[in-house]
């Protein structure tokens, strides 16, 4: 059996772990529960606001979504 020269492997193992753990520090980071409060509840038809509570006016990734009929 021919062996194979190990290097090439053990060089891109290396190299993996160093790219994980040197990129394990910067994953983003969730913002704390309290900073992102709002509730907004809006007449589908008409846009109408029929209930804001909390802090609306910045911009936030929603949390969870739906549509009621």
């Amino acid at each position: 059996m021919r062996q194979l020269d190990r290097r090439p492997f053990v060089f891109a193992i290396i190299l993996f772990l160093l790219a994980w753990l040197l990129g394990f520090p910067m994953r983003a980071q969730s913002a704390p529960l309290g900073d992102v409060e709002c509730t907004l509840i809006q007449d589908a038809v008409s846009g109408q606001t029929l209930h804001r509570d909390g802090v609306c006016d910045q911009r936030f990734s929603p949390a969870s979504t739906g549509l009621i009929k």
